[in-house]
């Protein structure tokens, strides 16, 4: 691996591409670590004052997608947030997305959503992004039952934020509410990475080239069905009438320039975007959530969507 400018506060990263996803032959394993990560999800203990449980949202047809909630154990009525993690669509939600989801509910007073959304190679887009609609919408019709009060964030990590990214933009073509904001967090946001510089520079980094592009193929390989910017979201025509943008690309990471190009499609759409990269970090970096520089990062992240949710209250 080359030699790149990590910052001494983190951890040596380790690579996240190593498994070859694409390959037939290794879908005994990937199934094996898959079922290995859901056992250790749950059986995650959280932090003190905060409380986990799993709950099944259900589609018309009768099948059920589960999610998990993190939140305070208080039950007063709060803002919600749908967390879409990352794995590439072949993985499922890692214990790491839930030590982050309890920052985030402890620091904001939020309830936040974490949708197991079915995976590759079986379930090709739209099914995870409609898994997580899905999720957000029972958000919004049992808001009673959830205890939830005022607007809701999108969040979204690596593939999870082309799921919060397409979400975001279809329910803005579909007429829906949009959420008071989204946070994009070392997105996967454009296919065609050969566009950017990045990719190549930072090809076999944590998250690498064969992966990525491995990712899209899998995710796409029914093509794209209605607007392209659902899918891939830099693919889209039209970023006007979003809600406002956190996008964070990590400075050692191929996918740095397309969360740049995205912040930039907003901001030339008129919509308000902070783009804030972390340089010396990795993808996955936040994995640690007890480092200091983590944590530091952590504190960007929390005022970026504390002044979301305190804007959206003032505006009603």
């Amino acid at each position: 691996m080359p030699q790149y400018p990590y910052r001494p506060e983190l951890k040596k990263p380790a690579s996240l591409g190593g498994i070859d996803f694409g390959n037939p032959a290794l879908a005994p394993m990937v199934r094996m670590v898959a079922q290995n990560l859901r056992r250790a999800t749950r059986a995650w203990t959280p932090p003190e004052s905060i409380s986990f449980r799993a709950v099944s949202v259900f589609f018309k047809d009768g099948e059920s997608v589960e999610c998990f909630v993190v939140e305070p154990e208080d039950n007063s009525p709060l803002p919600g947030m749908l967390y879409c993690h990352g794995g590439g669509f072949y993985l499922p939600l890692e214990t790491p997305a839930l030590e982050l989801a309890a920052v985030y509910a402890q620091k904001l007073r939020v309830r936040v959503f974490l949708p197991e959304y079915r995976l590759l190679p079986e379930h090709p887009y739209p099914i995870p992004l409609q898994d997580c609609r899905t999720v957000w919408t029972a958000m919004g019709e049992r808001g009673t039952e959830f205890h939830l009060d005022g607007c809701a964030l999108l969040y979204g990590e690596s593939a999870g934020g082309a799921l919060a990214a397409g979400l975001a933009q279809q329910l803005r073509d579909k007429g829906k509410p949009i959420p008071c904001g989204q946070v994009l967090v070392y997105p996967a946001l454009d296919d065609r990475s050969e566009k950017y510089p990045s990719t190549e520079r930072y090809s076999g980094t944590v998250w690498t080239k064969r992966a990525n592009a491995q990712m899209w193929s899998g995710y796409l390989k029914n093509g794209i069905q209605g607007p392209e910017g659902h899918a891939v979201p830099l693919r889209a025509g039209d970023f006007s009438r979003l809600p406002p943008a956190y996008v964070e690309p990590q400075g050692i990471d191929l996918l740095r320039d397309e969360g740049t190009a995205y912040g930039e499609r907003l901001r030339e759409a008129g919509v308000p975007v902070k783009v804030n990269i972390i340089e010396g970090s990795y993808h996955g970096f936040d994995a640690d959530v007890v480092n200091p520089f983590v944590q530091t990062v952590l504190e960007q992240r929390i005022r970026a969507m504390a002044d979301m949710l305190a804007d959206h209250k003032n505006e009603e």
